[in-house]
């Protein structure tokens, strides 16, 4: 993919491909600051792999994945080319937003891993970053929507919807309850499909509202089109307006239970983008 730009006085920001493992790092110091204003980054600090680590696991893991299956971006931003800069401006560069998009079909076993059990097994794992919550949306969290407009409905263990009811936790881990009712959602809406899978979208909070988002989306936006397939993504509350924006519809509401009264996490919304051709 060509690189983008977006030039302002002083800087160029530029969207390039992620090919080295050098750039995880920054990438996941980018993610953890972006979502330092979501209940979610205390959420996955107590019950999970911090938002760091857990970057950097599934950062390093996409990128080494040798199937062909993923994709990522990064937003990098450079003092403006000049001939006293353009010998050293890619050593200035920093990174200040990155996505992960996955193309494919859903990788199911036979044995369901997201099905409900009487007790948590051992052997019933999938990897779990095909269910990645995105850690954040290329906006500013001051434009968060508050999700209310989509009946909040459970999801059953074969991916059918049903009455909004209050689940009740198997796994001993909350966030594990989470990756389930994600993971079910995601597969009852897509399994059998040709689809991208937008798995992150984060954007540093000094660079959000600048358009960088936009520019981060506009290839996954040109692969679905152009290979006539739909896009799905789990947002936060912060990206929902972009998202909307381009294309992508709330087709439900999934509810974070949390065990701890002093913490509270704004529901994950999944959405759906039909591609142009099967819109008209």
């Amino acid at each position: 993919m060509p690189s983008s730009s977006l030039q302002g006085l002083t800087t160029t920001i530029t969207i390039k491909p992620i090919t080295s493992e050098a750039d995880i790092p920054a990438c996941a110091t980018v993610a953890d600051a972006a979502l330092k204003a979501d209940g979610l980054h205390e959420f996955r600090r107590r019950y999970s792999k911090n938002v760091y680590d857990n970057t950097v696991e599934k950062l390093t893991d996409a990128l080494r994945d040798d199937r062909g299956r993923f994709f990522l971006f990064k937003a990098v931003v450079s003092p403006a080319r000049t001939a006293q800069t353009a010998n050293t401006e890619a050593q200035e560069e920093t990174i200040v937003g990155f996505t992960l998009w996955r193309k494919g079909y859903v990788e199911v076993p036979k044995m369901d891993p997201f099905a409900p059990k009487k007790e948590t097994t051992e052997s019933a794992t999938t990897d779990t970053s095909t269910i990645n919550v995105p850690i954040t949306e290329g906006v500013n969290a001051e434009s968060a929507v508050d999700i209310q407009t989509i009946p909040t409905t459970q999801i059953s263990g074969d991916g059918a919807t049903g009455p909004a009811t209050k689940p009740k936790p198997f796994y001993a881990n909350p966030d594990a309850e989470v990756a389930r009712k994600l993971g079910n959602a995601y597969i009852g809406a897509i399994r059998g499909k040709r689809h991208l899978y937008l798995h992150w979208l984060s954007i540093h909070p000094s660079y959000q509202r600048q358009g960088i988002g936009q520019k981060l989306l506009d290839w996954g936006i040109e692969v679905a089109d152009r290979e006539n397939i739909v896009a799905w993504l789990f947002a936060r509350p912060a990206g929902i307006r972009l998202y909307e924006r381009n294309g992508w519809k709330a087709v439900l509401t999934i509810d974070v239970d949390v065990p701890d009264e002093d913490l509270t996490v704004a529901p994950v919304v999944a959405m759906l983008r039909v591609p142009t051709r099967q819109r008209q």
